[in-house]
């Protein structure tokens, strides 16, 4: 079992570990001197975070996997056992998206887009439970999004692959209440400063931005370690999420006209874009931490710090959209 109070020596499997949440959640766990596991599609931007993370002096094992593939997901459980022995957390960050009005993206698309937000989560938690059975305990961390409470028909398919991905998670937490030392916790992040945004496959005839007011991937990267030493059945982050949950539990049907009008109206720039299917099928040959969304200064890094000052991440002064140890 992991212990609560460090990850000093702690086995930690992340998928999507190539950008965004993922990539500031492996650098987290990182400079906590965690042995990493490291997974996504993408070979070349993997080995930049592996080489970030070696900085920090962490171990790291990269296996380049699609998550959506049950035979890649096998390997990758697999060689983790045997490099390390036990995987004591598994951090399940990998997703794709799709923007624009239902109808506008190919069948092939739609395909793409449930094979790795819902299947691919399916069979990496499935491994992840299996593997904590067979050695008696384990933390099961599955990143959603604050989009599996709130609709937002902007972006109708991706947001319904989060409702899935709470469902599953809500299952899970009493599917595993009888194993004292497995537990199941869900994160749900409200927008986040990632280059999720200009991967996603884009039909909306405008260009995509992280809804604001977006958060510092560092501040969730802190939240995903503070549920591997606490677990919690379900966490978000930021002041503007926890309100918005809250109003959700007190006006449901209100909250989320109110979040699906916002939401929609701000995800777009009015910059036009042409449409196509981002990196949905292609994993881009680099990543980033940042999407570089945040534009004023000052909470550029005062977010960052919130995150860095918990995680152990050294803050990039440089700029947006790169990696903090660049």
């Amino acid at each position: 079992m992991v212990r609560r109070e460090a990850f000093r020596g702690a086995v930690v499997l992340i998928t999507g570990a190539s950008s965004g949440i993922g990539r500031a959640t492996a650098l987290a766990f990182a400079a906590e001197g965690a042995r990493l596991v490291l997974a996504s599609r993408g070979q070349e931007a993997l080995a930049e975070v592996e080489q970030d993370c070696r900085a920090r002096g962490g171990q790291v094992l990269v296996v380049p996997t699609d998550i959506a593939d049950p035979a890649a997901v096998e390997r990758l459980t697999r060689l983790a056992v045997q490099r390390f022995g036990r995987i004591d957390v598994w951090v399940e960050a990998a997703a794709v998206g799709i923007a624009g009005p239902l109808g506008s993206e190919s069948v092939d698309e739609v395909r793409r887009l449930v094979d790795t937000n819902v299947f691919g989560t399916v069979l990496c938690a499935r491994a992840a439970v299996t593997t904590f059975r067979a050695q008696g305990a384990g933390i099961l961390v599955l990143v959603g999004s604050l989009l599996s409470v709130f609709p937002n028909p902007l972006v109708p398919l991706y947001s319904m692959t989060k409702f899935a991905i709470r469902g599953l998670a809500l299952n899970l937490q009493q599917e595993v209440a009888r194993h004292p030392g497995i537990e199941v916790c869900l994160v749900m992040p409200g927008p986040v400063d990632t280059p999720f945004f200009e991967r996603a496959a884009n039909h909306s005839g405008r260009e995509l931005r992280a809804i604001p007011p977006a958060y510092a991937p560092e501040r969730l990267a802190a939240t995903v370690l503070a549920c591997a030493r606490r677990p919690r059945r379900q966490v978000t982050t930021g002041v503007v999420s926890h309100l918005a949950l809250a109003a959700h539990r007190m006006a449901p049907r209100v909250a989320e006209s109110m979040v699906a009008r916002w939401s929609a109206t701000f995800l777009t720039r009015p910059t036009t874009a042409a449409p196509g299917p981002g990196s949905l099928f292609h994993p881009p040959p680099t990543g980033a931490v940042h999407g570089g969304y945040r534009r004023i200064r000052v909470r550029r890094r005062l977010g960052e710090w919130l995150g860095a000052v918990r995680t152990g991440i050294r803050v990039n002064r440089a700029g947006a959209g790169k990696d903090p140890s660049a």
